[in-house]
């Protein structure tokens, strides 16, 4: 894994290889995301290096010769990684630091597909954002735990695409790699040589599944067995006690946002839907609306991302679950849309200058309001 780390980046920027596969997480970056595709780039380098014969091999080897290259890219701006408390935190308890690793900002994308060397695989999403479109043609795979929707499916019909509805896009990753071990006889090797990249599977689904919490029911079948897996080859013995110790470590690192400003908790787990802002906290909304200049950093995040509304969801898991949510725009018509499917179980409160809710529904995340956002935007944007 070292070896890995220590040269991908490098030959990245020295242009030091024959063909390259980014492996592109979306943009909220949050863990499941960055773990899907540092996880899934690394088994692809290992894949390549164990599975094909190579041209390249000790005895052949010459100056000029060249070997493909396999990069997972963080959708964030370097700048902007330690926002992502949890992400940070879980990544450096395995010695990978951001040095080791490539943002999107640290590359030209357009360039790099314009040299006809370049694949995409997708992970964690399989719907491109706008800033991406042009990448369509390159993707190759997907991989994403989301409902399937083919509104801006503009991929080739040979591109390969794993898409279910599990807690965990780690789960899939898994699955996957398991998949194709097991097709040439070496089922679990890569688990076994690369702990680090198992554990980083394993906390993963433990924590987007709140530990298969029936209250939050995110958990599917799929998930436990994948767990259960992942727990045999860790060779962990008291399970219940060491899904519980992971999940509060990693639920208090993401809770770690007392020191940044509302601005930065904007981005800490941003996407963005078309023209609608949508931000996820670690924190309820309520508490982020208690911040100092929370407001204006709403109006100004609208501004310069060119957004008519925002769609504020806020998380609380501290003695027990809380959901909340605000919907805030210049244009008062926009916040009063009623947002009705699916069933949120929202209970208003009407704050200044926003619309606030408590939700009801704790089994109702980011992507259970994408339909709701897409009937907005349809119905209400003409």
């Amino acid at each position: 894994m070292e070896e890995y780390f220590a040269s991908t980046p490098s030959k990245l920027k020295t242009n030091d290889y024959s063909s390259i596969t980014l492996v592109l997480g979306n943009e909220s970056c949050d863990l499941d995301s960055a773990v899907s595709a540092i996880v899934y780039a690394v088994f692809l380098h290992w894949q390549h290096n164990t599975f094909k014969g190579k041209v390249c091999t000790a005895s052949k080897r010459t100056d000029d010769c060249k070997e493909d290259i396999f990069v997972p890219i963080l959708d964030v701006n370097r700048e902007d990684f330690p926002l992502k408390t949890e992400v940070v935190f879980a990544l450096a308890g395995h010695e990978i630091y951001d040095k080791d690793l490539v943002f999107s900002n640290d590359i030209d994308m357009t360039k790099l597909m314009s040299e006809g060397k370049a694949k995409v695989t997708l992970v964690d999403h399989h719907t491109l954002a706008s800033k991406y479109n042009h990448l369509a043609p390159y993707v190759t795979e997907i991989i994403d735990h989301r409902p399937l929707d083919r509104t801006y499916w503009t991929y080739n019909e040979d591109v390969r695409s794993t898409i279910e509805l599990v807690g965990s896009c780690c789960t899939l990753v898994a699955q996957r790699i398991r998949d194709l071990s097991a097709l040439v006889g070496l089922n679990g090797e890569f688990f076994t040589l690369y702990p680090d990249m198992t554990d980083l599977l394993y906390s993963c689904i433990v924590l987007d599944t709140v530990n298969f919490s029936k209250e939050v029911n995110k958990a599917t079948q799929h998930d436990v067995e994948i767990v259960n897996f992942l727990e045999d080859l860790l060779n962990i013995d008291q399970r219940e006690e060491q899904r519980k110790a992971k999940v509060d470590r990693l639920l208090e690192a993401r809770r770690n946002v007392s020191q940044l400003t509302a601005a930065q908790l904007l981005r800490k787990d941003l996407k963005i839907f078309e023209d609608i802002l949508v931000p996820s906290f670690p924190v309820l909304v309520k508490e982020f609306l208690s911040k100092p200049d929370s407001l204006e950093a709403v109006t100004e995040a609208l501004s310069s991302r060119k957004c008519s509304l925002g769609l504020l969801l806020g998380m609380d898991l501290r003695g027990g679950h809380q959901r909340d949510c605000a919907v805030i725009s210049p244009d008062d018509k926009l916040a009063k849309a009623e947002w009705s499917s699916p069933s949120f179980e929202l209970v208003s409160e009407l704050g200044v200058n926003h619309y606030y809710f408590k939700q009801m529904n704790l089994s109702a995340f980011r992507k259970q309001y994408v339909p709701a956002i897409t009937e907005f935007l349809y119905y209400y944007k003409e």
